[in-house]
């Protein structure tokens, strides 16, 4: 199992300059990246290796209603 490591510290890793805390938080949110951000409080945790969706494959990541996402938690 892979270290979790704060989204902020993920995306300096990954872009220069990283993306802005709120993309951050919307990519999270969203789904967009894979292996998915565990939100802790009123911080995300990713893996070190995880990767945005967009990344990962040629097709747009998957919206997921607030129904559905209410009808999983």
């Amino acid at each position: 199992m892979s270290k979790k490591i704060p989204l902020a510290e993920w995306a300096a890793k990954h872009y220069d300059p990283p993306p802005t805390a709120w993309m951050l938080r919307k990519w999270a949110r969203d789904g967009e990246i894979s292996p998915p951000p565990e939100k802790v409080g009123k911080s995300y945790y990713v893996r070190e290796d995880a990767r945005r969706g967009a990344e990962v494959s040629n097709e747009p990541p998957a919206r997921v209603s607030l129904v559905d996402r209410l009808r999983a938690a």
